[in-house]
């Protein structure tokens, strides 16, 4: 199953110092970026487009 940009920054907002441990990987926090970028970009052009539709 994939897993949403939002379900994946969820595994990373913790108190807990194990899951803070994921970052230590600077390849995991840049995928984690990069998707999060990603997720932001489909999020405006979404937006974006619904506004070129709905104007007169």
């Amino acid at each position: 199953m994939v897993k949403s940009a939002a379900e994946i920054v969820e595994e990373f907002l913790s108190d807990d110092a194990k899951r803070w441990g994921k970052l230590a990987s600077e390849v995991n926090w840049r995928r984690l970026e990069l998707l999060l970028l990603r997720e932001i970009l489909l999020e405006l052009k979404k937006l974006n487009q619904s506004k070129l539709t709905s104007s007169p």
